[in-house]
């Protein structure tokens, strides 16, 4: 497990591998570069080698060139034989037409016949130069002609002159030559090692700075910002992206903080409204019976003020928790709708308030009754609650092939525009003072969001203040998963 994990850090690690595909990249053309430049050097010296040699004994074929070869080697010709086989350090063979050696600077083989591949090639017209490496020997094969066939034109070959060289030098200007192609790619291996390393390293610091800025966010700190300074085009991009989590980040935690804020505030003054009436009853003395009946109606109403926060709070944590969870099935929107209206018609006529219910055609669709039902009674309630005296509360079903439509309208006080980005926070309220007096918790318009989106829906605010406010909700007639 240990090898393993060792592994997946090195290959894992963007650095290693910027520098491993540096180095790959690197190496193969400064190795195929040097494996070309041996051969070329090889190439290039045995040929200048077997150029010399061939030069060489041409200009001694040219000089036996006769009428008959073995007239032609005379003590004199010995003599520059040996000379040119001491000279280029190895044997000379001279063979005629009939394949019998004339002359053998070892003196091993003379008068015995030679039938190889390479006099045959020779005598065929088809010259023959080879070097071995493996014996580090030189041999070419020169023919001989005689002067009157030349002048004739006539190609015949008389005899063949075989040389075999050492080339042993050529092996140690090679190897020499491998040494000094070795320290440049030893050199070069060390520069591009250097090279690569400083590149990976570099390339990957802005990768580094990313992940120490988001250790420092995952302690804890949201202060931080992430810097695009010395990034790249790509790393910008996330780095924004970043940044703008960052932001939306502090946001929910600034938002968590009010919210905790929020709860605490709205859960100790209806009891502390309590404490205060009841310190006045304990404290009173005689205290007459409307005083005390109307102290604790005033009570019971905190008390029920306080059940309906504590209600909506749980509401609105069932949703969070549990948003698949939801009891789908066919409902008529427009009997639901008419439900709801019956329910708040009482309250909205104590204020001489007016709804009206305008069903443009039947609708039903895939919606669970249960939350769909609090969210429109949120809105419509608080059509009532935020209303003018006489005003009218206007309330439409409509449909289209895909989405089902509910728009409540009043003409009420509206909606300031500053504060339409912000209503459907928990416990936000536009007008904290009117919120208490009809009894708002500040969280119904947050409930009705949640519902809506929790019905893959829309919702939409067209508010103007001192004229009224319009919601439009709109969510798919079928339920998709």
């Amino acid at each position: 497990m240990i090898a393993k994990r060792d592994h997946n850090f090195f290959w894992g690690s963007f650095r290693f591998r910027i520098f491993f595909l540096l180095m790959i990249m690197g190496l193969l053309p400064l190795l195929a570069g040097s494996e070309m430049i041996k051969r070329s050097y090889r190439s290039s010296i045995i040929d200048q080698k077997l150029s010399e040699l061939r030069y060489t004994c041409q200009t001694v074929a040219g000089q036996m060139s006769g009428n008959s070869l073995a007239e032609a080697v005379d003590d004199e010709m010995t003599r520059e034989l040996n000379f040119l086989a001491e000279y280029c350090g190895g044997r000379l063979l001279l063979v005629d037409s009939s394949y019998r050696i004339l002359f053998d600077t070892y003196g091993v083989t003379q008068n015995k016949y030679c039938i190889s591949e390479q006099i045959i090639d020779t005598f065929s017209s088809r010259p023959y130069e080879h070097y071995s490496q493996k014996t580090e020997y030189l041999e070419l094969a020169v023919p001989l002609r005689t002067r009157t066939m030349l002048t004739d034109g006539d190609d015949s070959i008389t005899g063949v002159l075989l040389l075999s060289s050492s080339g042993a030098w050529i092996a140690k200007m090679i190897n020499s030559m491998n040494r000094q192609v070795l320290l440049i790619e030893i050199t070069g291996s060390m520069i591009l090692f250097a090279l690569s390393f400083i590149f990976a390293w570099t390339s990957s610091t802005p990768w580094k700075n990313l992940v120490t800025t988001l250790n420092q966010v995952l302690d804890g700190n949201l202060d931080v910002t992430f810097s695009t300074e010395g990034g790249y085009n790509e790393t910008k991009e996330i780095i924004n992206t970043f940044n703008q989590v960052l932001g939306r980040l502090r946001a929910i935690d600034q938002s968590r903080q009010e919210f905790v804020s929020n709860v605490s505030h709205e859960l100790k003054t209806p009891i502390t409204s309590m404490r205060v009436l009841a310190d006045s009853l304990i404290l009173g003395d005689n205290v007459p019976v409307d005083i005390y009946r109307e102290f604790m109606q005033d009570i019971s109403d905190e008390i029920d003020r306080e059940t309906k926060i504590i209600n909506d709070l749980l509401t609105l944590v069932r949703m969070d928790k549990n948003a698949t969870e939801l009891n789908i099935s066919q409902v008529n929107i427009n009997n639901l709708v008419e439900q709801i209206l019956k329910r708040v018609r009482p309250i909205a006529k104590t204020r001489s308030i007016e709804i009206i219910f305008e069903s443009f055609r039947p609708v039903t669709a895939d919606v669970d009754e249960t939350k769909l039902s609090l969210a429109v009674t949120n809105l419509v309630e608080n059509g009532v609650k935020y209303n003018n005296d006489g005003g009218w509360v206007r309330v439409s079903v409509n449909a289209d092939h895909k989405y089902f439509y509910i728009k409540v309208s009043d003409s009420g006080v509206g909606i300031p525009k500053d504060a339409q980005t912000r209503i459907y926070e928990r416990f936000y309220r536009v007008d904290k003072a009117r919120s208490r007096e009809t009894g708002g918790t500040g969280l119904g318009l947050a409930i009705t969001q949640n519902v809506v989106k929790l019905h893959h829906g829309g919702i939409k605010l067209n508010s103007t203040p001192g004229e009224g406010t319009t919601f439009l909700v709109r969510i798919p007639l079928k339920y998709i998963e």
